[in-house]
């Protein structure tokens, strides 16, 4: 978290100096209360009048510059919160894809919204308010000193105790906190499948079944929440029961000065102000070391996670397929006891067309995924123009992927379409077209918003808006995972048409639908698991 810190930097500093100088103001201005008292019980008008002015100008000076403390200390934990939140997103999109998929959707959406919304509320927000009482309790205790040794000495021996009860409960407090966290995670988690499987809850009608499943888990999640909660209460009580305690000894200290003479009016009005300045800061403090101690090892768990790189260390990436891939008695399972891909070879040249077909399960999809990187091969290799695959870490530069599922974001059709890139009116429209998406190809239509996951478009629709943005990056490998899955005959003919179409690039189609008269069409048809 200290980089976050460092990065804010001159919000903290500032937000400090103001405290620091807002603290001064308002421990001074307990002085010249009880001056005023004094002056006023003595009858001395003008003095009370000059006393009373400078009270009112230190109470001006504590709250004009407290403002400026909140006003620092808001950007300071705001900046810090924005630069964790996209930490932990970046973290995220560095993850190669196989190991995004080892942790569910809901885990990282708690990560961004509940975990780093923790660590703001319990570390961010702390810091600055843990100096701005420790520097109270520092200048009222050395205020109290000047007033009385022995009052000072009596309240900071008091008043101090309750700060080691945080201390005696801090794996309780720990724990707590940690086990409604995961509790989170796995309810989010849930939440996502259950909404990501939305349709198929409506169509078997199991709305109350999923209701009973969501209240478990949500129960859970509060009742841990509630435990965390308790947990605080309690040691917040007891921290109070002891300063309250303290306070009274401290007030029966001061009334025994006064009745012995060695403290006036206006003595004993100071040091009973000085003791409450004192007293709700060290309750206070007490709270905020708690929340300190307990956010720790989720502060420690988030550096983890935000520094994790689960990229392939070779990182070198592929710029381009010049001429051909071939695969060389490939072998690969994702068991030892089950090998999917035995002894398999295969050569693609650029700009051919090629097919692989076979039974669902028989390694196609494997095949392509092993391409991306996604695994290595468990025997033989893959070489691109002659260099073995795993001398780079990625093949994402020189290769476009179109699966099964059309994924579209909550965007405009351009952006969609253009993937937040630069690409000319011109060239949108001339590819819609050669698509057949005609009534797209308008710059008004371009400003369609396509809803989630193209909710507001036809299937065909959806599939071929997802070629039209592979042709547009133009990379020289263009693969297509299942093209024609979910489609009617009509309009699956006319996506065997449109890929049979595409020119100068090395088009690889994973299919086990493809027409078979169409076949002859593919510079080679290559059959896995027949």
């Amino acid at each position: 978290m200290k980089k976050y810190i460092r990065r804010n930097g001159a919000y903290y500093i500032g937000a400090l100096i103001l405290i620091l100088v807002s603290t001064l103001f308002a421990v001074t201005l307990q002085f010249f209360k009880g001056d005023v008292l004094d002056r006023a019980l003595e009858g001395d008008t003008a003095s009370t009048i000059k006393y009373a002015c400078l009270l009112i100008g230190f109470i001006l000076g504590e709250v004009l510059f407290y403002y400026g403390y909140k006003r620092l200390n808001d950007r300071f934990t705001v900046g810090c919160t924005r630069l964790l939140k996209r930490d932990i997103f970046a973290s995220i999109l560095r993850r190669g894809y196989v190991a995004y998929k080892e942790t569910r959707q809901g885990e990282y959406l708690a990560k961004y919204t509940n975990e780093a919304d923790l660590i703001k509320a319990r570390y961010f927000q702390m810091l600055p308010l843990f100096w701005e009482i420790l520097l109270k309790i520092v200048f009222v205790s050395v205020a109290l000193f000047l007033l009385d040794p022995r009052i000072a000495l009596i309240t900071i021996l008091l008043l101090t105790t309750p700060l080691y009860v945080p201390k005696l409960i801090e794996k309780r407090l720990q724990t707590a906190q940690a086990d409604y966290l995961r509790a989170v995670e796995e309810n989010l988690a849930k939440l996502n499948d259950w909404l990501s499987g939305f349709e198929i809850i409506k169509n078997f009608s199991i709305e109350k079944t999923i209701l009973h499943k969501f209240d478990d888990s949500n129960a859970l999640s509060m009742d841990k929440l509630l435990r965390d909660t308790m947990l605080g209460a309690t040691a917040q009580l007891i921290t109070t029961l002891i300063s309250y305690l303290s306070y009274f000894i401290v007030l029966a200290a001061a009334t025994w000065l006064v009745l012995t003479g060695e403290f006036s009016a206006g003595d004993f009005f100071v040091a009973i102000g000085m003791i409450d300045q004192l007293s709700y800061p060290l309750i206070s403090l007490a709270e905020i070391i708690r929340q300190l101690v307990a956010v720790r090892p989720s502060c420690r768990a988030m550096e983890a996670f935000v520094s994790e790189d689960s990229r392939k260390k070779n990182a070198r990436p592929l710029p381009e397929v010049r001429k051909y891939i071939r695969y060389e008695n490939v072998r690969f399972g994702y068991t030892a006891d089950r090998t999917l891909l035995k002894d398999f070879n295969f050569l693609a040249e650029k700009g051919g067309k090629y097919l692989l077909k076979g039974p669902s399960g028989s390694g196609k999809t494997t095949a392509v995924n092993l391409l991306l990187r996604y695994y290595d091969v468990t025997g033989g290799r893959i070489t691109i123009d002659g260099v073995p695959i795993t001398e780079y870490g990625s093949t994402y530069d020189a290769v476009t992927v179109v699966r099964q599922e059309a994924v579209l974001f909550h965007d405009t059709l351009r952006n969609n379409l253009t993937m937040y890139r630069d690409v000319d009116d011109d060239r949108l429209m001339e590819t819609l077209r050669s698509l057949g998406l005609d009534r797209f190809a308008d710059p008004q239509a371009l400003g369609t918003v396509i809803t989630e996951n193209g909710a507001n478009l036809s299937g065909g629709e959806k599939k071929r808006i997802c070629l039209a943005r592979a042709l547009l990056r133009n990379t020289g490998v263009l693969i297509l995972d299942e093209p024609l899955a979910n489609l009617d005959e009509e309009t699956a003919k006319k996506i065997e048409d449109l890929l049979l179409s595409i020119r100068g690039k090395l088009l690889l189609v994973v299919s086990h639908q493809f027409s078979e008269e169409k076949l002859p069409l593919f510079d080679e048809v290559i059959e896995i698991g027949a």
